[in-house]
Order: C-alpha cells, then sequence, then structure tokens
C-alpha cells in the first residue's frame, strides 16, 4: 500500500520541464516518508526472519519491498522528465560515448569500459545516450545487491547472518555513485561480484571455471576505473595477511600480479598515484595544515561566518551515514577484541578479513583527508563501507552465540537497537541519493534547453572571444554533443571567472572589468544557487535580484539569446 501511495503521487506530479535545485522538494515531503518507512518495512521484515526461531519464506516478501522500493529511487531523475542526470562528469563521459560510436575506438579514453557499454545498449536497442546514462547506475546498483547475496551464502555461516546482512546491503549506501554515471562508482558497485568469484576460486571443488572467469574480470576493472583497481590490489594482499594463516588456500599472488601488470601498461594515473604518495609522506613530515583536502575545508569555513551548530547539521547530513556505520563498525571492533582477549573466542578467517580490511582502509581515508588533497577521502572512506557490511552482521552473530546472550530475552534488548540503525541509515541513505541544498549541493539535472542553447552558442561563437561561465560548465556539454576527441573550439573554456556582483559595487558597468569583449553565460543554476544553498545567509551570496537586474540594464552588455533555462550576453569592449 505504501509503494501505491508513493506511485499513485508519481502519476499525478508532473514531468520537470525547468530546472528543480532539490529533487526533493518536487515531491511532498510525506512522499519520501513513505518511500523510507515502505524501506523500513522491509528491513524489518529481513530482521525478524533473521532472529526468528521459525523458518520460513517470509524474507523474501520484505526483500521484493526493499528492491521496488530502490526501484522507483533510482528511476527518479527517468521518471521526472531528466534530460540527464549529471551536470559535470557525467556530460564527458556520454562524450566518451558518442566517440566510440563517431571513430569506432576508444581513443585516449582512460576508463572505456563504461562507455563501451554505454554505445553497446545504444546500438541494440535504440535509447539515447541520455537515458543510457540513468539507467546503468540503476541497474549495476540492483547487480551490487544480488552480488552480495551471492557473497554472503559464502561467507556467512547461518541463514539468519545473511538476512541481516542483506538488511544493510540493500539500501542504497553509496549516495551519488548508485544515481550518476561515473566509472568509479560503477566499478565500487561491481567489487563485491569480483570478491565472490575471488572467494568462490578458492574454496570450490573445481575452482579452475572461477579463477579464469576471475582473471577476466580482473581486466575488467582495469579498464573500468583505476583507483579501484588499486584498492582491490590492497584487498587481495590484505586476503593473504599472515594472521588467516589458519585458511590453507592458495596465496592470491598470481592475480594481484595480473592486475598489477595490466594496470601498470594500461593507466595514465600512475603519475597522479606517485604524486600523491610523495605528497602524503612530506606532508607527515613537514605538516603545516594545508595542501591538504582537511586544510582547504578548514580555510573555506574561516572564510564564513557560520553558526557551530549549522556546521554540526550540514556535516551530519552530508557524513551521517559514514559516522554511523563507521561507529558502529569500531563498536563490533571493541566487541571482538573483548571476546577474543577474555573468552578466547575463536575469530573465522571472514571476520578477520573484514576487520583488517575496514581498519586499514579507514586509516587510509584519514591520511588522505589530513595530508592530501586529490582523490577524495570519501572515496577511500566509502570502500571501507563493503568491509563494515561483513563485519557488523559477523559481529551481532558472535554476540548472540555467547552463552551469556542465547536468552531470548537478550533478542528484544538487541533488536529495537539494530532496528533503530538500519531506520537510520535509510533516512541518510535516502537524502544522500541525490545532490540537493539539503546535502549543501544543488541537483544534478542538466536540462534539454541547456543543450539547445549551447547548440546555438557553438554555432555563432566568435573563436578569438573568450566565454565566461555562471552556472554552466559549457566544455562538459560540447562533451556531450560532439565527443571528447572532436577539437575543441578556441577558448571553449573560460578564462576569466566571472567578478562577484558583476562588479555593480564599484562600477555601473561590467565592461569597466573586462579587457576584452567576451560572452557571458548564464544559467539558473548560476542565477540561484547561492540563494538556494544558503537561503539565510545572504551575505554570502555571490549575486543577487538586483545584480541580475542590473545586467538586464547595463549599456555594455547586450542579450543576444534566452531560454527558460540559459541566457548569453556580450559584454562590450
Amino acid at each position: 500500500m505504501l509503494i501505491l501511495s508513493t506511485l499513485s503521487i508519481i502519476i499525478h506530479n508532473s514531468s520537470a520541464n525547468v530546472y528543480t535545485f532539490s529533487i526533493y522538494e518536487s515531491y511532498p515531503e510525506y512522499f519520501w516518508l513513505l518511500i523510507i518507512i515502505a524501506l523500513f518495512i522491509g528491513q524489518i521484515i529481513l530482521l525478524n526472519s533473521a532472529f526468528s526461531k521459525s523458518k520460513t519464506n517470509s524474507w523474501i516478501a520484505g526483500f521484493l519491498i526493499i528492491i521496488i522500493s530502490d526501484l522507483i529511487l533510482l528511476l527518479m531523475p527517468i521518471i521526472k522528465g531528466y534530460f540527464v542526470n549529471g551536470r559535470y562528469d557525467a556530460l564527458t563521459h556520454i562524450g566518451y560515448m558518442v566517440d566510440i560510436r563517431k571513430y569506432h575506438n576508444i581513443g585516449s579514453n582512460p576508463y572505456p569500459i563504461l562507455h563501451i557499454w554505454g554505445f553497446v545498449l545504444n546500438y541494440m536497442s535504440g535509447l539515447s545516450y541520455n537515458d543510457i546514462s540513468m539507467l546503468i547506475p540503476a541497474f549495476l546498483s540492483l547487480f551490487y545487491i544480488f552480488s552480495w547475496y551471492l557473497l554472503g551464502r559464502l561467507v556467512f555461516k547461518k541463514n539468519n547472518m545473511i538476512l541481516f546482512m542483506l538488511s544493510m546491503s540493500s539500501i542504497l549506501l553509496f549516495g551519488s555513485k548508485n544515481s550518476m554515471l561515473s566509472p568509479n562508482g560503477e566499478t565500487l558497485l561491481f567489487v563485491p561480484f569480483f570478491l565472490y568469484i575471488f572467494f568462490k576460486s578458492r574454496v570450490a571443488k573445481k575452482p579452475i571455471p572461477y579463477e579464469i572467469l576471475l582473471i577476466l574480470i580482473s581486466f575488467f576493472v582495469v579498464f573500468s576505473h583505476p583507483l579501484i583497481s588499486i584498492l582491490l590490489i590492497m584487498t587481495l594482499i590484505i586476503s593473504d595477511y599472515p594472521i588467516f594463516a589458519t585458511v590453507k588456500w592458495r596465496k592470491s599472488n598470481y592475480i594481484v600480479l595480473i592486475i598489477l601488470c595490466c594496470f601498470l601498461m594500461w593507466s595514465s594515473y600512475i603519475p597522479i598515484l606517485t604524486n600523491n604518495i610523495k605528497l602524503i609522506l612530506d606532508n607527515m613530515i613537514l605538516y603545516d595544515g594545508t595542501g591538504s583536502e582537511l586544510g582547504r575545508y578548514s580555510n573555506s569555513l574561516n572564510s564564513v561566518h557560520i553558526p557551530f551548530l549549522y556546521i554540526v547539521i550540514i556535516g551530519l547530513r552530508l557524513y551521517g551515514l559514514e559516522v554511523l556505520l563507521g561507529v558502529l563498525s569500531l563498536i563490533c571492533i571493541s566487541l571482538v577484541f573483548i571476546f577474543w582477549k577474555k573468552y578466547h573466542v575463536e575469530i573465522d578467517y571472514y571476520h578477520k578479513f573484514s576487520i583488517v580490511g575496514w581498519l586499514f582502509f579507514v586509516l587510509l581515508s584519514l591520511l588522505i583527508l589530513i595530508f592530501a588533497d586529490s582523490f577524495g577521502f570519501i572515496r577511500i572512506y566509502q570502500y571501507s563501507i563493503l568491509f563494515s557490511i561483513m563485519l557488523i552482521p559477523l559481529s551481532i552473530n558472535m554476540l548472540l552465540e555467547r552463552t551469556e546472550v542465547k536468552e531470548k530475552k537478550h533478542h528484544f534488548k538487541l533488536l529495537p537497537l539494530l532496528s533503530l540503525f538500519l531506520l537510520l541509515i535509510t533516512y541518510f541513505s535516502t537524502y544522500n541519493l541525490f545532490f540537493a541544498p539539503i546535502n549543501l549541493n544543488i541537483d544534478q539535472q542538466t536540462p534539454e534547453s541547456e543543450f539547445s542553447g549551447m547548440e546555438v552558442f557553438y554555432h555563432v561563437k566568435n573563436n578569438s572571444q573568450p566565454t565566461l561561465e555562471l552556472g554552466i560548465t559549457n566544455f562538459r556539454v560540447y562533451d556531450a554533443v560532439y565527443g571528447v576527441a572532436e577539437g575543441k573550439k578556441e577558448k571553449i573554456r573560460y578564462t576569466n571567472p566571472v567578478i562577484e556582483h558583476f562588479d555593480y559595487t564599484s562600477n555601473s558597468s561590467i565592461n569597466s572589468y573586462y579587457n576584452e569583449t567576451s560572452y557571458l553565460l548564464i544559467s539558473d543554476v548560476g542565477r540561484y544557487q547561492k540563494q538556494k544553498l544558503f537561503p539565510d545567509l545572504k551575505s554570502e551570496w555571490d549575486f543577487t535580484p538586483k545584480d541580475f537586474k542590473k545586467l538586464n540594464n547595463d549599456a555594455g552588455v547586450t542579450k543576444f539569446y534566452s531560454n527558460k533555462f540559459l541566457e548569453m550576453y556580450i559584454i562590450n569592449h
């Protein structure tokens, strides 16, 4: 009934024909509440089946409720009528697909697998690249969930822990990586399947088919994204760590060497990787608080006057899910250590693997946060979530197996806490699935009017004149329209930023600031972005409604194009 109610709201809600700064505001609040409740009910059914003594197939109903709710969320951009869900990298990835269609090769594409998929789907189905760019993340998000079911059957000895694990892994925990086209995101969603094949090749009675498949998907990973390739190499090395010596199976040296050799021959990211390693080591020796992601955040906060409570609220909206999973993982590791030390409880291989893997990648993400500013610490931290999904159920199972907590009354104490945990991760994941002001971003929708307007611009643009952009990255749109390999028109990238308030605080015309005739492109994003993100902090707005009124009356500026999303001007000099 909850799902039917959400579908009814969708049917009676008009499609997007203008830019929406928040997809969450395009539907009433109770719509999202219904989705969250439906997901939570599905989790509770899984949780009840996990802790119930009677073994039934009722968990399948809960799992289906979650899958259907996930599909509604994942397909929301298509349902809303988005032309493209993505304003930056996603447009360039569409451009790579266009290149394959035009030139029948991958050119200098550093991670071509995703774009080959897009081209093949376009060729076989006739779907546009725009629609394909929104369908691929949805498909791989579902594939990720079913991969966890396969991996769970291998990792967990008891069915109840598989169901508890599914209640976590079937939630869309990776935010925009679940909803937006991204080689890094889509490759991350493939990791559970890789781990399933890897472990299966170690325990299967006939391992050769799995080993052949493992080699094939190793090439697949390298050509999908370089960072995930490196993280998987680290994961495989961790799997052979000496503390796991009780497990008698072949080492993973050969598969590590295959991935590493393929990576070294192919990837252009090696200089970036080595430079970042050098930067981390240099900063660890001579750290002055700058040149890092943490230092950049600190400088940004120091440059504005925002109340501390507001910062905490924003921090929870952005990273509440990661904090929650991290805290629970730490509690579980502490619990395991106490049981091992005090009761000499034996810890199985997968439990050790999940603990060491989680600790290693969390520490690595913190190193990058404090000492570097390239990869983004959250990419590494999100990889550690894969280990949390194994670690937490295994640790809860260890707790339940203790003689002191086997009594039924302890289940009643534990179930409410686990239910609250699942409800919170469902809430945070739902409100971080799409970029929106609620998580200090704006919606990544690229309207069709932006494409049509920019196509006009590319035809009329004088190549000798620079382009100023406000709310639009025109070279990204150029990629999506003509392809990445297409030679960029001269000065397609802007040469100067648009001065705050168009310099009207100092001069009567914007042309007093710029010393040559320039194009000025203004989208709805540029016009309203700061107002939507910081409605109560007018002092932080770069542009106000008065500035745009002055621009339209500025004698030194000529408007030559306008549609419902985009306006184009020439700044005369």
